[in-house]
């Protein structure tokens, strides 16, 4: 079990790092007075992010009466946090438009999932003005890293997962510490911690499926119940599924009375079918 956890993260080494360009761009949006022409010198010489964020933007269920063509003009239209939003979503699609085949995901889902996730959290951060909204996007945007770093060193062994989950019932992160010897919230923490982020951030993704630790913070918890509610309207809902345990003050870390909750899934699934509707419109 030692060498295996040993293995994965040796094997982090050989991710990708995460783009430079991105997280220059994120640093310059800490600062509320940020310079935007700057903002669009940094990010518009990656055009691969570039391309990514006017997609997503043009696909959102923002209103926009006419088609975004240019960082300065989306940056005109958008507040912070969307900026930084669809900034960490134009990022992520790298990372996760591959298939897991250990978790019963097409890459089209795992991409589902993660933006699914991001919907929510952003409206949940907006509902409960949360202390640290940037925080809050980007972890839930990549809080299921690790699924691709797992998946692709150790993917054999999520089959023996899947069986102790169905047969011991056990949760699928108590499954996979059993196995593997380490979880995809630790490996996905352990790399956005070599990534540079925030210790907020991987805190967050650390945390979202632990029933401890996800109530530790705000952020913690908007990232957790976003994951959550995700997978309760079944975007992306992969082996693992609903294999978890649910806090019972989750809903108060995260700011949330238990009555907003319906107007939260309701609202936030509207927003992802929008953004999925267009996208796919955008694809023909």
């Amino acid at each position: 079990m030692v060498k295996v956890l040993e293995y994965v993260f040796e094997e982090l080494n050989t991710v990708p790092n995460f783009p430079e360009t991105a997280y220059r761009a994120l640093k310059m949006l800490e600062d509320e007075n940020v310079n935007f022409e700057k903002l669009a010198q940094v990010i518009r010489y990656d055009a691969t992010i570039t391309a990514n964020f006017l997609k997503l933007v043009n696909s959102a269920y923002i209103g926009l009466r006419r088609k975004v063509e240019s960082l300065s003009q989306a940056f005109a239209l958008l507040g912070l946090n969307q900026i930084r939003f669809f900034l960490v979503a134009a990022c992520a699609g790298q990372y996760l438009n591959r298939a897991l085949h250990g978790y019963g995901l097409s890459p089209y889902e795992v991409w589902l999932h993660s933006l699914g996730s991001g919907v929510f959290a952003e409206l949940i951060a907006e509902k409960v003005k949360a202390r640290n909204p940037d925080h809050v996007f980007t972890a839930a945007l990549l809080h299921d890293i690790g699924k691709l770093v797992l998946d692709l060193f150790v993917g054999g062994e999520l089959e023996v997962i899947r069986e102790l989950v169905k047969d011991e019932g056990l949760t699928f992160m108590e499954a996979e510490i059993m196995v593997l010897g380490t979880d995809h919230a630790i490996v996905g923490a352990e790399l956005l911690r070599r990534w540079g982020f925030p210790q907020e951030t991987i805190f967050a993704v650390r945390a979202h499926h632990d029933e401890d630790w996800m109530v530790q913070n705000q952020t913690a918890a908007i990232v957790a119940l976003s994951n959550m509610l995700t997978n309760l309207v079944g975007i992306g809902m992969g082996a693992d599924g609903l294999s978890y345990r649910v806090p019972s003050k989750l809903l108060k870390v995260a700011g949330l009375k238990d009555r907003e909750l319906f107007s939260i899934i309701t609202e936030g699934f509207k927003r992802y079918q929008n953004i999925k509707e267009n996208l796919l419109s955008q694809a023909r």
